[in-house]
């Protein structure tokens, strides 16, 4: 479904134009383009165009014909632009409707006026297609060799081989092949021009090489390792055992990495495997053969990624004033914020507060990460600067709220001795670290209980804390319910409390003594009436089949909290009991747009699968891997999702996933694809983030392309 791109790329990145009268339907045009509405876009640019004869005005009207696939009417209103005022905006954007419109001598004549106006390399890879359609095979070659001359970049070398390959010309074909691949050894698609060249020129044994780089690129590493040990078997060579270790090492075979990078070292020392060999070696904690990796590699060639990695090695072996040492010369070497955290992590270890507080200003007017800012807080407390400590705090909290953060202003509250706001803030830690599973949420929430019963009790409140008790007895696990549930009556022994109440209420339900939990729930309401007291009673009443009453206490719940996300999710698991699975679908969602969460998306996508919408199913399981961060498994669920059926939201996500590994060309092409199907702006905004993070190169690239897809897809 790859089509209109270019048009929209070329509108978002061209528009430069204002206008003082028609401000309101001239803003309104531009933003139907970037929603994808083309064809009301033409309908206001035209109310404008009667009475504001504005060349750049009929250019934005030609781009949205364009996007309509009417090349004549675009043609037409850039000609009108140009009879106005010539521009090479106007030009390129005439040449390119001309090309797709196989107007070639058209198009030729426009692409030379815009470079007469302007030389771009962007103009003349458009004119070397245009003398690609016209046959013009030496001209097209002048063409590429034109806009590397003006940005030598992988793109255009790999172009004007393919221009090469065509009219047979293969040595001069691979030349560019190869530089295309020096500049850009990421590119499978490179690799696999050259390997059908070089089997063309029966070349094979380079020809195996760049299949064994493909199959690496595609993480197809057990097949890249046995083509790679085919060519050693024809020839020794360095680089392919160094390769061969790369792959060993991503598939876990650490000692064969090791083997692998030794050989390579015993036909020629490199810096690279001196480097990656060190690497394996620190990661079996082989930490003397690391650090003479390290030095050797070094030796060769020093590089910030070298000094960082013999810091780090430094680190885990605890001797700290040497790691600091590598990683001052990391990140004098390139500054960046890792190596930043790492130095000053160490500078805390090593009780250098002091530097730290000097470079505050500096490194985290450079950075702005919330790392840095709590290292600095943690420093500044450490010396009873405790005001500026929370000051700091406070910045880190509003860009990322974490337990560890709020857990130290918790710590610095104590210190001055405000302990209400030092429980608070414990109380905030506690609620995020409930929403986290594992052993080591666990055990930070059985820490966290037990310093706010300490502060409880500072504060006269020994009820509390010993409600604090019962949690903490509660985390260990359901076989200790009976001492959680007697640390709970001591508590309401002490003072009557609704959410203690309801918190022994929860482990008598776990236990299944659902007559005893549901005396705990009501007595919660009857002390206080709450949206979470009601969700229990209906999730109590659910589970002895009163479904009729748990409706009734889940609609209690939700009419108290609207935003009871736990009421929509148990909501949802009533009506799937029912059999009302788009109801419990509606519910889920609900649940959804108030807080991500695992089990609210595994509960949707079981849903999905009942009612046979497999596609939105596999996009909820895309869903529960972006929260854990695991996006190549993401992507592989939405894909399948979206040969199922074609989504908005799913282009989207599977966007989102694509642009957190780096991928902007892919995620790019899924912003447009999401924008294109949806029609109503929802996903413009993640386009336009993304477009900010491109280059200028970047962006042309990804353009050229999009046109060429168009261009040649017949």
């Amino acid at each position: 479904m790859m089509k209109k791109i270019v048009i929209s790329l070329s509108f978002m990145f061209f528009l430069t134009a204002a206008f003082a009268g028609n401000n309101g339907i001239v803003s309104g045009a531009r933003k139907l383009m970037k929603n994808g509405d083309y064809y009301k876009a033409v309908i206001e640019y035209t109310k404008v165009l009667k009475e504001d004869k504005d060349p750049h005005l009929f250019i934005e009207r030609g781009d949205a014909k364009y996007f309509l696939e009417n090349y004549r009417g675009a043609i037409g209103d850039y000609s009108s632009s140009l009879e106005i005022q010539a521009s090479s905006k106007a030009y390129i954007s005439r040449g390119k409707a001309e090309l797709l419109d196989k107007q070639y001598d058209r198009a030729f004549e426009d692409f030379n006026a815009a470079l007469a106006i302007e030389e771009s390399p962007y103009v003349y890879a458009l004119l070397s297609d245009t003398n690609f359609k016209k046959e013009n095979y030496e001209e097209s070659i002048k063409n590429y060799t034109s806009a590397i001359k003006l940005m030598p970049i992988a793109y255009f070398y790999v172009n004007r081989g393919m221009v090469y390959q065509n009219i047979k010309e293969y040595d001069k074909a691979l030349q560019d092949y190869t530089k295309a691949i020096e500049l850009d050894d990421t590119n499978a698609e490179y690799y696999t021009l050259r390997y059908e060249l070089c089997n063309i020129m029966q070349k094979f044994d380079l020809a195996d090489e760049d299949k064994a780089e493909v199959d690496m690129l595609n993480e197809q590493y057990e097949s890249a390792i046995k083509r790679f040990f085919g060519i050693l078997n024809k020839k020794e060579d360095f680089k392919i055992h160094y390769k061969i270790g790369l792959l060993k090492s991503k598939i876990g075979d650490y000692a064969g990495a090791i083997n692998s990078f030794t050989s390579s070292i015993n036909i020629k020392k490199t810096q690279e495997a001196f480097f990656e060999r060190g690497k394996v070696k620190a990661k079996i904690r082989k930490y003397n053969g690391a650090m003479e990796d390290f030095n050797n590699a070094l030796k060769i060639k020093k590089t910030a990624d070298t000094y960082f990695e013999l810091a780090e090695v430094y680190y885990s072996t605890e001797k700290y004033e040497q790691a600091l040492e590598f990683y001052n010369k990391a990140f004098k070497a390139e500054p960046n914020l890792e190596f930043a955290v790492k130095k000053w992590e160490c500078l805390y270890l090593l009780e250098q507060y002091k530097e730290i507080i000097l470079e505050k200003v500096s490194m985290i007017s450079q950075f702005k990460d919330t790392r840095l800012l709590d290292l600095a807080a943690k420093a500044e407390y450490k010396v009873g600067m405790y005001e500026e400590a929370l000051k700091d705090l406070d910045k880190s909290l509003k860009i990322s709220p974490k337990v560890e953060t709020y857990m130290l202003a918790a710590e610095i509250y104590k210190k001055i001795k405000d302990y209400k706001k030092a429980i608070l803030n414990y109380t905030v830690a506690i609620d995020i670290e409930k929403e986290n599973v594992g052993f080591i949420a666990k055990q930070n929430l059985k820490d966290l209980y037990s310093k706010r019963a300490d502060l409880y009790n500072l504060v006269g409140r020994k009820d509390l804390a010993q409600a604090d008790k019962g949690f903490f007895s509660a985390i260990v696990g359901s076989y200790q319910n009976t001492v959680a549930i007697s640390e709970f009556t001591k508590s309401l022994e002490m003072r009557q409390n609704a959410e203690v109440y309801i918190a022994r209420g929860d482990l008598k339900l776990q236990n299944q003594d659902y007559q005893e939990a549901m005396k705990d729930f009501n007595k919660a309401l009857e002390l206080k009436p709450s949206s979470l007291a009601y969700l229990y009673i209906g999730r109590t009443q659910m589970e002895t089949d009163k479904d009729n009453k748990a409706l009734e206490s889940f609609n209690s719940s939700i009419s108290l909290d609207g935003n009871n996300v736990d009421t929509y999710y148990y909501l949802a698991k009533l009506m799937e009991k029912e059999g009302n699975y788009d109801k419990a679908i509606m519910y889920c969602s609900k649940a959804l747009s108030l807080k991500k969460k695992r089990i609210y998306y595994l509960l949707r996508a079981s849903l999905y699968e009942k009612i046979l919408k497999n596609d939105l199913a596999m996009a909820d399981k895309g869903n529960v891997k972006v929260i854990f961060d695991n996006y190549k498994e993401a992507i592989n669920d939405y894909t399948k999702s979206l040969e199922i059926y074609e989504n908005s939201f799913v282009y989207a996500k599977r966007g989102f996933a694509e642009e957190q590994l780096g991928l902007y060309e892919q995620a790019l092409s899924d912003y447009i694809e999401a924008i294109d199907l949806d029609k109503k702006g929802t996903y413009s905004q993640l386009k336009e983030n993304l477009v900010k993070k491109l280059s200028k190169e970047q962006r042309m690239v990804f353009e050229l392309k999009q046109f060429e897809k168009l261009l040649f897809e017949e």
